[in-house]
């Protein structure tokens, strides 16, 4: 059953981005990105896919992670292209891509299920110790993630590849690991949001301002 669900995830997320369009960004979504590391790039990213009015950081702690699901399976199917050329040519470089494939692979699975663990943490039924599992269990997928991004990069040195396609491979993952890290600090900053409306009594989404 779980192989039948997973495309299906992903098919809905990938029709939402199929385009990236240039939209202005909400001044709420800017305010947002500034917890970021890399601010411009999430303010780019988000914009183009959030509702100009949304003043909810679960959607675009939600918006985040699909961009960073998009980035990630574009980025694992050119791998699997480099990869299957440098193996009909029996070249050196073709295992660190093969490994660099694998932990991209897991990377799409990891952020797979954060995407499914995020959707569970909208549900109002949840207690919160439900919440603080799932928070958990998402901060620990995504920053697997970036860990494996890294050491994809990392097991490239001392490989003379070319340089065209060591500065695309090394672009492509670096942008997933950019737009993840982006992705962590939204979530983090959507579920200090949640306590902080669980702590005031609020009991709903969308009642203190983040």
């Amino acid at each position: 059953m779980e192989k039948l669900v997973l495309p299906l995830i992903l098919l809905v997320i990938f029709s939402i981005f199929f385009v990236e369009a240039v939209a202005i960004v909400p001044k709420f979504v800017e305010l947002q990105c500034k917890r970021t590391r890399y601010p411009n790039l999430c303010a780019s990213s988000l914009a183009a896919h959030l509702n100009p009015k949304s003043r909810d950081p679960q959607e675009i702690a939600q918006v985040a992670l699909k961009v960073s699901i998009v980035k990630a399976v574009y980025t694992k199917n050119y791998l699997r292209i480099v990869s299957k050329e440098l193996e009909q040519k029996k070249a050196k470089e073709y295992q660190v891509v093969k490994d660099c494939l694998d932990q991209m692979s897991d990377s799409v699975s990891q952020l797979t299920n954060s995407f499914k663990e995020l959707q569970r943490m909208k549900s109002v039924a949840y207690s919160e110790g439900d919440f603080a599992w799932c928070q958990s269990n998402v901060q620990t997928w995504l920053s697997t993630v970036l860990t494996d991004s890294y050491i994809c990069m990392d097991g490239f040195d001392g490989y003379p590849m070319s340089g065209k396609m060591m500065a695309m491979i090394k672009a492509r993952v670096l942008n997933v690991a950019q737009v993840t890290s982006n992705t962590l600090a939204l979530f983090n900053g959507y579920a200090a949001w949640h306590r902080a409306n669980s702590n005031a009594g609020n009991g709903g989404y969308g009642k203190k301002e983040p």
